[in-house]
């Protein structure tokens, strides 16, 4: 196993238990706000969450990435970028204050307008401790930042609970985003002040290299977020939040996988790669084997919930939300070429081109805005098949330009895709036969037919990994045999 693999797997591993955690809590979480709001209270739900995507990236302000790239940042350079990244907070809060009656007026709900005031709150707080996040993934300590993220979903996860009791739905979920973004803040700060305090340094020129890649990382960012948002925007704006919030559950649960999983690796490619980004041999091996974990782990989900969508969408949200099933169906192939394109910018950011990556997002951002609105104009099934056309045009864009970059050779690629697709289309194609099966008896409840369907499609998965994949066997035997020996030498 290469040296840039095992590093991927040693952050991937610390990364991958907190993912998990995160994931349950989410998906609690976004069953029970299923289930306490209407379809209009979730599609402002949606509305809010669009504003603290794009509110996050402009506090991020692409330095992330350049701390990230850059070998060596200097102390005047690091505490520069800490008071600049305050100072955004700041102008972010005042902006959402007094811009919340014009979002609220372009959604067409006024009810916005408090929500987005007190949501705006956590920009005072969260940058206090975000600088020093960007500082531990550069360092690769995945085990420090993942037990932080924990903490902080878990805390934010039971003030929600609590909150619900007390206060309209939508204040609680609201103040928990503040709690959760602000506490993990704190966090950060407290245990990485350990280690570098920002000094009282405030020299825009020696900020002036990382401005330029950091810029066009903002820059790509915000266009990325554009378009991957235009058909929340547009579908709230055209087509009310009803339809919304429709749109919106089943574009959570589809990207859940997405959100949440494909950071486990990519978060850890991004450094490794930045590491080796002049050896286009061993980034394009790199890029394969996180592509290869990628699929095994994501498509047997995305695919899977293909299968059941009916009867995970009645389990989970009851039987009001089942309209949302067949957009969940159509929004799962748009999930699964989103998780073969994530790894795509970890290359692009490790090889220093934030220009090109700006440059691709931009006109990807033009082509989803022209297609959106002409979708917008009849229905939101309408809306889900034009996002998958347009998502398999990015897709291939995305395999030419790595071509171009790391020499990555298309038939190695489609290859190390194909076992996990026939493994994950056999396994589904399983469940579906059994679901239509169960249906057929009288007196089963919708819960068992899940419960049934998910079991034998991950024995059936499990299995079919052992036999496509030996090796994973052997991996597993040789740390054992490791650890023994090591044992015995203590």
């Amino acid at each position: 196993m290469s040296t840039i693999t095992k590093q991927i797997l040693t952050g991937a591993k610390w990364t991958g238990i907190s993912t998990v955690i995160i994931t349950v809590i989410q998906i609690v979480q976004f069953a029970m706000l299923g289930n306490l709001l209407s379809k209009e209270q979730f599609g402002i739900v949606g509305m809010i969450t669009t504003v603290v995507i794009f509110t996050q990236i402009l506090l991020d302000m692409g330095f992330s990435a350049a701390i990230i790239q850059k070998e060596k940042v200097t102390n005047e350079q690091l505490s520069t970028l800490y008071w600049l990244n305050i100072i955004v907070g700041i102008v972010l809060f005042v902006l959402l204050y007094f811009t919340s009656p014009f979002i609220a007026g372009f959604y067409n709900q006024d009810e916005l307008i408090p929500l987005i005031k007190v949501l705006g709150i956590m920009f005072l707080i969260a940058p206090i401790g975000q600088q020093f996040q960007y500082l531990l993934q550069k360092d690769l300590n995945f085990n420090l930042l993942s037990r932080i993220e924990v903490l902080a979903n878990v805390a934010s996860f039971f003030s929600l609970v609590g909150l619900v009791f007390f206060i309209q739905e939508l204040y609680a979920y609201v103040i928990s985003q503040v709690f959760l973004h602000s506490l993990k803040g704190i966090l950060f700060f407290v245990v990485y002040s350990k280690k570098w305090k920002p000094s009282f340094i405030f020299n825009f020129a020696s900020i002036k290299e990382l401005m330029s890649f950091g810029i066009f990382q903002l820059m790509s960012r915000l266009v990325n977020r554009i378009g991957a948002n235009i058909d929340y925007i547009l579908i709230g704006r055209f087509l009310g939040a009803e339809a919304l919030g429709i749109y919106s559950l089943a574009y959570q649960v589809v990207t859940i996988p997405v959100q949440k999983i494909n950071p486990i690796i990519t978060r850890v490619a991004f450094p490794v790669f930045s590491r080796s980004q002049s050896d286009n041999a061993l980034l394009s091996e790199g890029f394969l084997n996180v592509t290869k974990i990628l699929a095994l782990v994501s498509l047997p989900l995305l695919i899977g919930l293909v299968a059941i969508s009916d009867v995970f969408i009645e389990v989970f949200f009851g039987e009001r939300w089942l309209v949302a099933a067949p957009i969940l169906s159509i929004l799962a192939i748009v999930g699964i070429l989103r998780v073969l394109m994530n790894p795509n910018g970890s290359v692009i950011l490790a090889k220093g081109k934030a220009n090109i990556a700006f440059y691709w997002d931009f006109g990807v951002m033009l082509l989803y805005g022209f297609t959106m609105y002409y979708a917008t104009k009849y229905d939101i099934y309408v809306v889900a098949w034009t996002y998958v056309i347009t998502s398999f045009i990015n897709f291939f864009i995305g395999r030419w330009l790595l071509k171009k970059l790391i020499d990555l050779h298309l038939g190695e690629y489609i290859k190390t895709l194909m076992k996990p697709l026939l493994m994950t289309s056999l396994m589904a194609g399983i469940v579906y036969l059994i679901k239509l099966g169960l249906f057929g008896i009288d007196g089963v409840p919708t819960s068992v037919i899940m419960a049934i369907s998910v079991a034998v499609g991950a024995i059936i998965y499990l299995a079919a990994i052992m036999v496509a994949y030996p090796e994973i066997k052997n991996w597993k035997i040789t740390q054992r045999l490791l650890k023994r020996k090591r044992r015995e030498s203590v």
